[in-house]
């Protein structure tokens, strides 16, 4: 058990120093409000205190241990105090665990942005002095040291002690999670990253200190820089010190746990313990073995101790009831063993890859040895080929055959073995023993782990089903709960992780592949659960066959009928079949043989009927939707196997789990089997091909479909097929497939998974240097996060600039680059390059210009001498566009130039600094600057999507026939542009075909006008006789002919005076001109129409314009993955990228849209990949992408976008520092998160700011709610959180607003849980109801707070919803845009204690603490009102509401006087 804490104590000898102190970050986080160094004996107290609570498990006093900030107030601080003087005194190893203890209950909880961001905090007020990274640094490594210290102390064979040890190893897990952490602002240096000294030094060097001499004396003999590097290290250490450390500990008490006969036998408490610190120490490893900076140390000791081949021996992972554990062994194994080449160069040939050679030059070793020291007993292997060797069971075949004397001596002969290694963990005999197996099979196991080949994960991909079966869904270990992680810190999941480095494009893809497609399965599940309990399927066991319901039947025992019926309905979901002559379940009518080299068939196509008869005719409408490429799931239910049990209860509370989560669900409503298909052809009764795609070609479009029935043909997955076949996948083999009797649908965009799996698995099979021809060897190392130099991929990186100068289509760095209208005028010019001396038209300026119009710029950035000067050249203004009416910061313009240069550009947003407009800035000039290149726009949402593209067109200056939008999204696109086309493919078709015949027909004029044709040549209809092929010849001998005839000086002269009507009225020179390229302008756009006319299908014509006309091209990154085939197969290429929202986007959906075309030389220094530029936008301070299941999020990281990551790892970044949308002390609440963030003139000059918010005393306040009807927060089911008080209140406020004059659609009601959401929609519709005062009348929206992301309102009403605990909200980034969200005004319903205590949040709280709790408000306004903002309220007026009721009462009293006014 735990030891009282303890006293002071004397420094050890051998002991390290402190590290000395270094220079100070250039910006730190927000300083916490410690106010001096904490005593040694508050420690020891608070020390002792927290661990007592931790084994009495009091997790109320740790969260408001937690809350209250004491890491960051005593705890850490006594770690600085005791860096920075350079010793440690006091209750260091208690401290560290109690440490330890607080840490791990905030991770658990769930929500927190960022872990352990108290080490990299700023602390100037604690009496030490300048805290500096090295000092932190210092911190850190006492910290784990006096960690260390702790469980040699406490930690005996006593199993209870393994809660300790679980405790220890799950903070090891978040800090190694946390490497990359540094102080906010400071730039991406070793000396900066406070953590990743010491934890990699835990899992580096020495670590070799313990492995087996022999096996480390050989690979030293390998690595000779490898091997100078440990010399160095052991001559500080001192020799023969070195000894063992942390992690080998660690190792060693999982391998003895795991080989402890009987330990888990039982079910005790002592051994649910001991499982979870196996299971936790487990994850630690094979985290360990994925990070680049810890993983050629820790897989060398791994190995050399044979630790995977030991667990996968051991009775543990013999046991099929320890399923979890089973499938963590897998993944070690699987780690270790995959093959990776490091190096530190950046080169792309020397990127780390997968590599077969190693074990192929394993396999010769192997041969040489054999042969010189036992050829006649193992000549098979000595003679045979790599292939062979290397295969296990042909291997494991051969190895039979020799002796157990032969066997251990080829294991010793390769460093595999050495029973006398004082190292080594044990004889292999006294091994043997304890695993339960003969010593020949262990080293037969050890042999064959190290010599055979690992299987591709390509190969393995390949063959791998793609939809989610029974057998997945319902697997707790792989798809767990949604809240599964947040409910036990010690709860470890068989789930890949994503880390901020990876070591290789394939690793990187394989891991997102694993957790996207787990992440499909989660929420594939909850769709069929919610389907199949609508459906309320039961037993009829008489076995009538009933003609509308009769969907299967089974036999009983005693030989009778039970049929499945489904007495319910749901909207997603039918009965296969529609009477008893149809065929229960599928028809398989076609199995192709496997394709050369593949062991699947090459396709399984299946048919089904379903029966709409019994629809309402908004239901057969939505089933008519199923088309070509959907995905369906088929679902075998049979209602005499349901259990009829309910769910079972949630541990500790009396409530039962949800149907979603619940594991037993199958056994519960007899579901059987779930397979996916994806639709071919739907037909009707008539055979009517309703899913033909060119229907949607078709002007008439699709056909009235006949009858009721449906038939459609899928395509089952093959590899799946051949599972069931083989007896792997269903017990009933293909049978399974005559069993289904369920068809499930689901929403387009989630249903959209099969084709992202598709891609990423496409991506594998490529190979990775497939994906290093599509992205550049500028940017590939910087996006794996591999190499030492996150700016090299920056424009002005050394590397950029060479790249710059070689390659064609690139802006020399010492060329001009074209704003073009980015400047309003030479002072806005002037004024977004500070301090520096510009020069226009040669030109020096000084503060004083003149006004002379507006002008475009080329603007040249000259460094020199430590100056910067700026040269700009101005060009003519179109007149007939207004052009870009932002005045940009100077930060916008360095942006817009870091997005125009070749290069990463990486831009943060925080809310309402203008980063859309300046995406479309930088794409506009893209377009005019580059006119041979291609631009493509991402983002995460249509809504954003449709956004940039309407600013685009809206500009005026880009010609939209070169505009494509693509995508689901692309017909809800509405332009202001005059165009009354729609930007869809096919609509830009129609439109250049309208466009076509508008010029043909000026063609026709003309000609006729020159009297070379005459109106009889026209068409019957009167349509001209040109085409765009004739029209080239018109050109070329009549037209060109008068151009080059007309001199320029005689107007007389002027060919086109009939064409144009101008007889009788006077022409200049320069009109004469303009005339003249007003025609030429007409032949050269009909040259770019003559493909189309050439084309003779629409499906080609768009084609053409997507791979050859579009300049700029617009989809989502949902549509990138869907479409990446098609596009790579049409040949579609571009040269620049725009993503904005790029914080909401999954990593992997980020990386997808960079490997939209195939890679080739184009002659540049990349000599593969044609991109140039990738500028990314997004916010990483708000929310990240959206995973439904929270064990994906917080436990495997997936929530993790690229540009976060990117952002972690260094990778320079421009932050927009000025903000134009709300109040400046609204703006305030938010403003602490960011670097420099400031207000834009308007917010303080523009009247709607400076008018105060009428009825209301205060721009934002904090409303405290107490328990109303003696109730706070309630879950009516779980984890549905609602407030009837604050949701009362809110309404409340919103009606008083709206009976004072707000417009209601200026005001928005936001929430933080859907529960909230929904009691808040429901009490609207009461008291707004129909026969009410405000009848009709709604907020401008209500919503969650992560559903409203990216959007905005004047006035926000917030409900906070739980009183227990701060839940998700102490995540700073959902609280940084839940207080964003407003411009004018912010009122918030809460419980005040609660939230205003939380240390996380205290930064925002403590200014709404500073104004009054109760809700002010300002009797005798109506909106909108003449008082100021800053105008003091009289004490007549001010009218403070005491609580919901006062307020309810008061807008009861309004709507009566309403009522009889009206």
């Amino acid at each position: 058990m735990a030891r009282k804490p303890n006293s002071t104590r004397k420094r050890k000898k051998g002991e390290e120093d402190a590290p000395a102190p270094a220079a100070p970050p250039k910006k730190t986080a927000p300083t916490t409000d410690s106010s001096a160094t904490p005593s040694n004996e508050d420690v020891c107290t608070l020390s002792s205190q927290i661990i007592s609570v931790f084994h009495t498990k009091n997790h109320e006093e740790i969260s408001s241990l937690v809350d209250g900030g004491t890491i960051e107030k005593k705890l850490w601080p006594y770690f600085l105090s005791c860096a920075a003087s350079g010793t440690a005194v006091g209750p260091a190893n208690d401290a560290a665990f109690a440490l330890v203890v607080l840490a791990n209950y905030e991770r658990s909880d769930g929500v927190k942005g960022e872990k352990l961001s108290f080490a990299v905090d700023d602390y100037t007020n604690l009496g030490l002095g300048e805290i500096t990274s090295s000092i932190k640094t210092g911190a850190f490594a006492l910290l784990l040291k006096h960690l260390m210290e702790y469980q040699q102390e406490n930690c005996t064979n006593d199993v209870n002690e393994y809660a300790v040890k679980t405790q220890i190893v799950q903070f090891l897990i978040t800090s190694y999670s946390s490497m990359e952490l540094r102080p906010k602002g400071a730039p991406a240096t070793p000396a900066n990253n406070v953590l990743a000294g010491p934890l990699v030094d835990l899992a580096g060097l020495r670590l070799w200190a313990s492995v087996p001499f022999r096996k480390r004396y050989l690979e030293m003999k390998r690595d000779g820089l490898l091997r100078k590097r440990y010399g160095v290290f052991e001559s500080r250490q001192g020799h023969g010190k070195i000894g063992e450390r942390f992690l080998p500990v660690i190792l060693r008490g999982v391998l003895d746990a795991v080989l402890e006969n009987d330990a888990m036998e039982t079910d005790d408490v002592g051994s649910s313990f001991k499982r979870k610190y196996i299971s936790k120490s487990l994850e630690l490893i094979i985290d360990l073995l994925s990070y680049p900076q810890t993983r050629p140390h820790v897989a060398s000791y791994l190995s050399s101790h044979q630790f995977a081949v030991l667990l996968g021996l051991s009775k543990l992972y013999r046991d099929k009831s320890n399923v979890l554990f089973k499938q963590q062994v897998d993944m070690l194994i699987d780690s270790e063993r995959m093959e990776v080449l490091t190096s530190s160069s950046d080169e792309i040939s020397n990127l780390p890859y997968e590599d077969s050679r190693t074990v192929n030059q394993r396999a010769h070793t192997l041969q040489k040895l054999l042969h010189r020291h036992h050829l006649p007993e193992t000549s098979e292997v000595v003679f045979a080929g790599v292939g062979r060797v290397t295969d296990a069971t042909w291997l494991r075949e051969k190895v039979a055959m020799w002796s157990e004397d032969t066997l251990y001596d080829v294991c010793y002969r390769s460093r595999l073995v050495d029973d006398d290694d004082a190292m080594s963990l044990g004889s292999t005999a006294a091994l043997a023993e304890k695993l339960g197996c003969k010593r020949r099979e262990l080293l037969t196991s050890i042999l064959l782990y190290h010599q055979s080949a690992r299987k591709n994960d390509a190969v393995l991909l390949s063959s791998a089903p793609i939809y989610p079966t029974e057998t997945l869904l319902w697997d707790p270990h792989s798809v767990p709960p949604g809240n599964y992680y947040g409910s036990s810190m010690t709860e470890s999941l068989s789930l890949p992780k994503l880390n901020a480095r990876f070591l290789s494009a394939s690793d990187y893809l394989l891991r997102n592949f694993r957790l996207f497609r787990l992440e499909s399965a989660y929420e594939i599940r909850s769709d069929l659960v919610d389907v199949v309990k609508r459906m309320m399927p039961t037993q009829k066991a008489d076995g009538y066959i009933n003609d509308s319901n009769y969907y299967g039947t089974t036999e009983s025992n005693d030989g009778s009928l039970f049929t499945t019926e489904f007495k319910g309905w749901a909207r997603m979901g039918l009965g296969i079949g529609s009477n008893k002559e149809e065929k229960q379940g599928l028809r398989i009518i076609r199995v192709d043989p496997p394709k050369l080299g593949e062991r699947v068939p090459a396709n399984v196509i299946a048919e089904l009927v379903i029966d709409l008869y019994h629809c309402a005719t908004s239901l057969i409408a939505e089933w008519d939707e199923v088309g070509e490429y959907d995905n369906l799931f088929l679902v075998s239910v049979d209602a005499s196997k349901m259990s009829g049990a309910p769910a079972p209860m949630i541990d500790g509370r009396d409530r039962r789990v949800p149907d979603e989560e619940d594991f037993t669900f199958p056994e519960r409503f007899g579901i059987q089997a779930v397979r996916g298909c994806m639709v071919l052809e739907v037909r009707d009764e008539a055979g009517v091909v309703l899913s033909d795609p060119a229907l949607a070609y078709d002007e008439e479009g699709r056909p009235e479909p006949k009858g009721k029935r449906r038939y459609l043909r899928v395509a089952l997955d093959p590899a799946q097929y051949a599972e069931d076949a083989a007896g792997n996948g269903s017990a009933l083999g293909i049978n399974v497939y005559d069993t289904f009797n369920l068809v499930v649908r689901r929403h387009g965009r989630e249903n959209n998974f099969k084709a992202t799996l598709e891609t990423i698995r496409g991506l594998m099979l490529g190979g990775s240097m497939s994906m290093y021809r599509s992205i550049p060897n500028w940017l590939m190392p910087v996006l794996l996060g591999y190499g030492n130099d996150p700016t090299s991929a920056n424009f002005s990186s050394p590397k950029m600039i060479s790249f710059a100068s070689k390659t064609t289509g690139v802006n020399s760095p010492t060329a001009a680059l074209d704003y073009g209208d980015t400047f309003i005028d030479h002072a806005h010019l002037r004024d977004s390059f500070p301090e520096c001396e510009l020069t226009i038209d040669g030109k020096k300026i000084t503060k004083s210009l003149a006004d002379e119009g507006r002008k475009k710029y080329r603007v040249k950035v000259v460094e020199s001498d430590g100056k910067v000067k700026i040269k700009a050249e101005t060009y003519p203004f179109p007149p007939r566009y207004s052009g870009n009416p932002i005045h940009f910061t100077p930060v916008q313009v360095k942006a817009i130039r870091s997005g125009l240069s070749p290069g990463l550009t990486t831009i943060i947003g925080p809310p309402g600094t203008g980063k859309t407009d300046v995406a479309v800035q930088i794409i506009a000039n893209l377009y005019h600057s580059f006119p041979t290149q291609r631009t493509v726009i991402v983002t995460h949402s249509n809504a954003a999507l449709n956004d940039i593209f309407d600013k685009v067109m809206a500009r005026g200056d880009v010609d939209e026939r070169y505009m494509l939008r693509l995508g689901s999204g692309e017909r809800n696109l509405q332009t202001t542009s005059s165009s009354s086309h729609d930007f869809t493919k096919i609509g830009r078709v129609n439109h250049i075909l309208s466009r076509r015949g508008d010029l043909l027909e000026k063609v026709q004029q003309l000609s006729e006008s020159l009297g070379i044709s005459t109106a009889a040549e026209r068409g019957v209809d009167g349509s001209p006789s040109y085409t765009c092929e004739t029209s080239e010849y018109f050109y070329a001998h009549h037209v060109k002919k008068r151009i080059d005839e007309f001199d320029g000086k005689s107007i007389d002269s002027f060919p086109f005076k009939k064409y144009f009507k101008l007889d009788q009225e006077p022409l200049s020179v320069d009109a004469a001109t303009e005339k003249i390229q007003e025609v030429i302008a007409i032949f050269e756009e009909l040259a770019e129409y003559r493909p189309i006319e050439l084309l003779r299908s629409q499906k080609q014509r768009a084609d053409y314009l997507l791979i050859k006309q579009a300049r700029i091209v617009a989809m989502t990154c949902t549509h990138a993955a869907i479409a990446r085939s098609q596009l790579v197969q049409l040949g579609f290429q571009y040269d620049n990228i725009v993503m904005e929202e790029a914080g909401q986007m999954l990593d992997v959906e980020t990386f997808v849209p960079l490997l939209l075309q195939r890679g080739e030389s184009d002659d540049s220094s990349s000599s593969h990949s044609r991109l140039k530029r990738v500028c990314l936008i997004g916010d990483h301070n708000q929310l990240p992408p959206v995973v439904k299941n929270m064990s994906f999020s917080k436990y495997s990281n997936y929530d993790q976008s690229l540009f976060a990551r990117l952002i972690r790892l260094g990778v320079p970044a421009i932050e927009l520092n000025r903000q134009g949308r709300a109040r400046t002390d609204i703006a305030k609440l938010y403003s602490w998160r960011y670097e420099d963030l400031g207000n834009l003139k308007h917010v303080t000059t523009k009247e709607v700011f400076k008018r105060a918010n009428t009825g209301l005393a205060h721009t934002y306040q904090i409303i405290n709610v107490e328990d109303f009807e003696g109730r706070g927060e309630s879950a009516p089911t779980a984890y549905f959180y609602q407030n009837m008080g604050e949701a009362e209140y809110a309404v409340a406020l919103f009606q008083y607003m709206v009976l004072i004059g707000y417009p209601p659609e200026k005001i928005s009601i936001l929430t933080t849980y859907n529960g909230q959401k929904d009691l808040l929609l429901d009490i609207l519709a009461q008291r707004c109801a129909p026969g009410t005062p405000l009848a009709g009348i709604s907020p401008g929206s209500v919503s969650t707070v992560d559903q409203y992301q990216g959007q905005q309102n004047d006035y926000v009403i917030l409900s906070l919803v739980r009183t227990n605990a701060v839940g998700h909200l102490r995540d700073i980034r959902r609280l940084v845009v839940a207080v964003s969200r407003a411009r004018l005004g912010l009122y918030v319903f809460c419980r005040q204690s609660v939230f205003g205590n939380c240390h996380e949040l205290r930064h925002t709280m403590d200014q709404f603490g500073a104004r009054p709790s109760k809700l002010q408000l300002v009797k005798g306004e109506h909106f909108p009102t003449d008082r100021l903002v800053d105008d003091a309220v009289s004490d007549e007026k001010l009218h403070e509401v005491e609580d919901v009721g006062e307020l309810g009462s008061l807008v009861h009293s309004m709507q009566t006087e309403y009522v009889s006014k009206t």
